[in-house]
């Protein structure tokens, strides 16, 4: 319940104060292992199988109660945390901290169907000028999917007001002339 009270509340301060559109940007992911991309995974199930030893242990020298007590404080810790990550993300892009406009490069482009937590639009790989290595961009404008590899841009980008840029505009920029 806690949690829909806070969406519902920033759902309201949306309706009353229209967002500015900010579009994450983030570096594309570049692994050389396997191993790397299954790293993730392997320490949440470890951590899981830990999780429930100790609880079972627990279960056999403390009693029912007291393994319901804990797991029941845990599930209010983690709705609360829940609630408050989804406020951090609100209030990040809230009040952006607007950057210097600078020249990018699309390097690629695709369609993105909308999911159920997602909306659809175009991923765009972008080369920054001042980023090291190409960034990845999820914009929702019908507009962007008109744009070709090799196309440069003039992007406004802004700081998040804790953390993440964002991408907040764009110009296509014309070709020079020969």
């Amino acid at each position: 319940m806690w949690l829909a009270s806070v969406r519902a509340w920033l759902e309201w301060q949306d309706g009353r104060h229209p967002p500015t559109p900010a579009f994450s940007v983030a570096p594309l992911p570049v692994s050389d292992s396997v191993g790397a991309l299954f790293l993730p995974w392997l320490l949440a199930a470890l951590a899981l199988v830990l999780l429930a030893a100790g609880l079972w242990w627990w279960w056999q020298r403390g009693g029912a109660r007291a393994v319901q007590r804990l797991l029941l404080a845990l599930w209010a810790l983690l709705w609360l945390s829940g609630s408050g990550a989804l406020w951090v993300s609100h209030a990040n892009t809230a009040q952006l901290a607007p950057l210097p406009a600078e020249q990018a490069r699309v390097l690629g482009l695709r369609p993105r169907p909308p999911t159920l937590r997602e909306v659809g639009g175009s991923e765009v790989l972008l080369e920054l000028a001042h980023s090291a290595g190409p960034q990845r961009v999820r914009i929702n404008d019908g507009r962007v999917a008109l744009w070709q590899p090799g196309q440069r841009l003039r992007v406004e980008l802004a700081q998040g007001r804790f953390y993440g840029l964002y991408l907040t505009g764009w110009d296509r920029l014309e070709p020079a002339s020969q």
